[in-house]
């Protein structure tokens, strides 16, 4: 991750006073969206713990498929040319 310096964002009001937009600059907003997929990142992970596991101890957890079987389904796509170019 960039270290950036976040820069107070500009507030727009509209004609009642009421914030109806926020302002920032490019390089604080692309801080904003790397910090928001880092999270999902780190959810998908924990989601994942327990098939991660299973794979760490050479099993294959529920509704995966090992990469032989894999690489046949996708030979067979191929063949039926189902698959893009």
């Amino acid at each position: 991750m960039m270290n950036v310096e976040i820069q107070t964002p500009t507030w727009l009001v509209g004609s009642d006073g009421q914030p109806v937009a926020v302002m920032i600059d490019v390089a604080t907003w692309q801080t904003i969206v790397e910090r928001l997929e880092d999270q999902e990142d780190f959810v998908l992970i924990q989601s994942l713990q327990s098939d991660l596991k299973r794979l760490a101890a050479g099993e294959t957890p529920d509704g995966w498929m090992d990469w032989e079987e894999f690489e046949k389904e996708l030979d067979a796509l191929e063949s039926a040319d189902a698959l893009p170019a």
